[in-house]
């Protein structure tokens, strides 16, 4: 049994090594492509870095995610935005995990955005800058990796009251070893409410896309095949790359919902420094999502906004 909804939205994670024994409700905030904020109105960039940083008590923010292309072009001046707003969040405890895209990588040409010369598939597992600019001791809720020193396919583990969660970044379109590492961390970790961040997944329809965008390895739907619907604690599954806003409930092999998210406005003034937001409440069993900017202290009035209630939602009640 599928059900889809189009357009937005939900759903996310958090807090790796912190545990909150009490807190039953908290905000995971998630940000959509900054590509274009980051390479041509960082104003907005930092708008989002400031709220989080000012709001991360009130709203008990355990772990922020990015669903990737941090960046827009593979350079330096580019990463040095980056790297600046992360570190407000550095010097203020909050933890974070970012998907790797493509364009944080060397698949795509440093000046322009085009394809990069050489083998693109290659390309794309070179990701030297990031990992300059984001070396693991940053991820300060990172448990384990796929690759030495590789932030690329990474896991991060928290608690929130009785519930265990645990993020998993993957590559884009990622190759079998890094899907086989991931379905083993997935399987240790059995009684952990798992999310799935990774750049690619939903396509503009909020269907899962079939193809590999003619450069990475395996797509989307192998990876919801090999991976997501196999393990009953795969909750969720974060995504962007493509615009804008898409939810899609699927049941996975034992009978859990998967809910998976597309979020991604870049081309709208440059992403408008809109930030999704998750509320997760573990008593009621409910989740609310809405798209809110900071920096012109507005919510999006559409589908993007949306709330599961008990009865639809239910997490691992499992404590470490």
């Amino acid at each position: 049994m599928k059900q889809k909804i189009k357009y937005p939205v939900i759903i996310s994670l958090v807090l790796a090594s912190y545990t909150y024994t009490f807190a039953q409700k908290f905000t995971i905030p998630v940000f959509p492509d900054t590509q274009a904020e980051v390479s041509g109105k960082s104003d907005l960039f930092y708008s989002q870095i400031d709220w989080i940083v000012k709001h991360k008590d009130s709203l008990n923010i355990p772990i922020v995610l990015h669903v990737g292309d941090l960046v827009n072009f593979d350079n330096y001046d580019n990463w040095e935005v980056a790297s600046k707003g992360f570190k407000q969040m550095d010097d203020n405890n909050i933890p974070y995990a970012i998907a790797v895209g493509n364009h944080d990588t060397e698949a795509v040409n440093f000046d322009n955005g085009s394809a990069a010369p050489g083998n693109v598939n290659q390309n794309l597992r070179k990701t030297s800058k990031f990992e300059s600019y984001f070396p693991t001791n940053r991820f300060t809720l990172q448990r384990g990796r796929y690759e030495k020193d590789k932030s690329d396919n990474a896991f991060y583990t928290f608690k929130v009251g009785e519930t265990n969660w645990l993020v998993l970044s993957l590559e884009f379109c990622p190759r079998l070893g890094a899907i086989n590492w991931a379905g083993d961390i997935v399987k240790q970790y059995f009684n952990y409410n798992v999310i799935i961040l990774t750049h690619y997944h939903l396509t503009t329809k909020g269907e899962i896309a079939q193809n590999n965008a003619g450069y990475g390895d395996f797509s989307p739907q192998d990876v919801f095949n090999k991976l997501i619907k196999k393990h009953q604690n795969i909750r969720y599954v974060f995504s962007g790359h493509v615009m804008t806003s898409s939810l899609k409930i699927d049941t996975g092999d034992h009978g859990n919902k998967i809910y998976q998210v597309l979020q991604n406005y870049q081309n709208i003034d440059a992403g408008g420094g809109y930030l999704k937001l998750f509320t997760f409440d573990i008593e009621k069993g409910s989740i609310d999502a809405k798209m809110y900017s900071p920096y012109y202290n507005i919510t999006k009035i559409d589908s993007s906004n949306f709330v599961l209630k008990e009865g639809h939602v239910n997490f691992l009640g499992i404590s470490c």
